[in-house]
């Protein structure tokens, strides 16, 4: 693919001839925000919408994102209307024929339908391949912004320069600086606040599973998205077990990759986005795997214990919040930034007890009066 790459944008570099350095129109009316990939990727993103909004306070925004993504999108005060697009690269679901046709039917209806917003100003935020600068260029975007590093440069009007060894929100930033927009990192973070009629009925929900208001709980979360980051069954049940024989704290664990982790308490697997955001923000600690839930968690504040796969550099991908810390297996091939891994997954053998370590920074607290600490046996 990255030869296929190669040769369509040296053509299209050849034809096209473009500085890639043009100013962003004046009178901006519509914008297009795009990040056809995972979630967790478009919460990420998302953190440019509020300076967007600031900077063009007349202009209406639309997301253009996987369907995926929807339920969070559709809540952000900052979007106006979501365009749908599940590429076939990302499309996690089930189906290669039915993904492609999908896939296809999607491309060729937000072209109809970017055409017929009449977009000023187009920001592709994936600075990989698979990305949608195709999309923007067919759907007649007056100003295309983006990355060139994943292909199609040339139909870009603006292009982005790409730092290595930055975080993803430094990526952001870029986009927004190149825009002349300028914002401090520190002000660069996704956001979400559950309505309260979901922290109400979160409530109800956790009451009815034996935690009250006000009681601290550890929230784990123990799937993602990639099968290949996936921690060990054992490990999930070990630190369980620990977590609960340790410290006096209630375990909450929203797990749909086993459903048979034994000595905790199980959060409903149906639970609603919104539902999981309202647990996320009142839990005491979460801990999971580089998903969405970790940068949902952190995003409130809460304190976050993520068990880290080496395909991704936690240099760029750590979840953003004032309480992180990252649990891994140094591996010299880490990270390698293989969608699929290896066949030995070395850089997952992540010692349980090196999680309970970081996660012991949290969870020496004041409770009834007494400081609850980790034993010095442990």
């Amino acid at each position: 693919m990255a030869i296929g790459q190669g040769i369509i944008d040296f053509l299209g570099y050849s034809i096209f001839r473009k500085s890639g350095n043009a100013q962003a129109p004046s009178n901006i009316k519509k914008i297009l925000v795009s990040r056809i990939d995972h979630f967790g990727d478009v919460f990420i993103a998302s953190s440019i919408l509020p300076h967007l909004k600031i900077a063009y306070p007349s202009a209406k925004i639309h997301f253009m994102a996987g369907e995926w993504a929807k339920s969070y999108l559709r809540s952000n005060p900052n979007i106006d209307r979501v365009l749908i697009y599940n590429s076939i690269r990302h499309n996690r679901a089930k189906g290669l024929l039915k993904n492609a046709r999908t896939a296809l039917s999607g491309f060729v209806g937000n072209v109809r339908k970017m055409r017929a917003e009449g977009y000023d100003l187009c920001i592709d935020l994936r600075a990989y391949p698979f990305n949608s600068i195709p999309l923007m260029y067919l759907g007649g975007g007056r100003c295309k912004v983006g990355f060139a590093t994943g292909g199609w440069g040339f139909l870009l009007d603006k292009i982005v320069p790409y730092r290595e060894g930055v975080h993803e929100i430094s990526h952001v930033n870029d986009t927004l600086k190149a825009l002349g927009i300028f914002v401090p990192d520190k002000d660069i973070k996704p956001e979400f606040t559950p309505s309260k009629t979901a922290l109400k009925e979160c409530s109800r929900i956790l009451e009815g599973l034996g935690i009250t208001e006000g009681e601290q709980f550890v929230l784990i979360h123990t799937g993602c998205g990639n099968p290949k980051k996936q921690w060990k069954k054992e490990c999930w049940q070990e630190l369980i077990d620990k977590l609960s024989g340790i410290y006096e704290i209630k375990v909450l664990v929203y797990d749909t990759e086993f459903g048979d982790l034994n000595g905790c308490i199980k959060l409903p697997s149906l639970i609603s986005f919104e539902l999981f955001a309202a647990a996320a923000k009142r839990a005491t600690l979460f801990i999971g795997l580089d998903s969405l839930p970790a940068h949902l968690a952190a995003s409130f504040s809460t304190p976050v214990v993520a068990v880290w796969c080496g395909i991704n550099d936690s240099v760029q991908w750590r979840p953003v919040g004032r309480s992180v810390r990252v649990v891994k297996n140094e591996v010299d091939c880490s990270p390698c930034f293989r969608k699929n891994g290896c066949s030995s997954m070395e850089c997952m053998e992540i010692r349980v007890d090196d999680c309970l370590k970081e996660a012991s920074r949290y969870l020496d607290f004041h409770k009834n009066s007494k400081v609850v600490r980790l034993k010095s046996k442990a």
